[in-house]
């Protein structure tokens, strides 16, 4: 789902609060308008690089993560995806010329022991406070993204969309919704109560 004719991102060749973690140096910041044909682009990169990265998440039960943007010659391009934890993964620093345009990670296999169907507050609060966009897969295939602008998390795909989790079972007492805000998203885990 796309608002408004073009978005503004914020490029930056730094890492900061990303995915809860502190914010890193920062060299230089400006902003540049993706239009909607550009956005559209961004979306597809994004589900079909996820899906590649997704089996091996799956595998290893772990999160993996990086970024989106331009490499030096203005061709969309992936930073390589790098191994993180259960629960959380710090991207490696971008290479130079590379324009950073959104954050990607995976929420690993599917487990009961955690609402992995819909990005985390931190998540989303990560990219809003860089000021780029995200992707976010899980362990059912939905692929989610997170407008920095509007401060929204908007399911882009819904399960299927990528490879999921064979093991993956719907709760149907906590489906997921389309789209959320911070508040929503926090208050959708403290309504949590781990039982389907």
């Amino acid at each position: 789902m796309i608002h408004g004719l073009s978005k503004t991102i914020k490029v930056i060749s730094c890492l900061g609060l990303f995915l809860g973690m502190p914010l890193i140096s920062c060299v230089s910041a400006q902003s540049i308008r993706l239009s909607n044909s550009e956005l559209e682009d961004l979306h597809e990169f994004a589900i079909d690089y996820l899906d590649q990265v997704q089996p091996r998440s799956i595998r290893d039960g772990v999160e993996y993560c990086g970024l989106f943007g331009y490499d030096i010659r203005g061709r969309l391009s992936a930073t390589q995806a790098r191994k993180g934890k259960v629960d959380s993964c710090r991207p490696h620093n971008e290479p130079r010329g590379f324009t950073v345009l959104a954050s990607y990670h995976t929420h690993g296999s599917f487990t009961m022991d955690a609402d992995t169907e819909v990005p985390s507050e931190d998540d989303l609060l990560g990219d809003i406070q860089e000021q780029i966009y995200g992707y976010v897969a899980t362990p059912s295939g939905r692929v989610w993204f997170n407008d920095w602008e509007t401060r929204e998390a908007f399911m882009l795909g819904g399960k299927g969309t990528i490879s999921g989790d064979p093991h993956f079972r719907d709760c149907l007492a906590f489906m997921p919704r389309t789209q959320y805000t911070v508040p929503e998203l926090i208050r959708r885990a403290d309504e949590d109560t781990g039982e389907c």
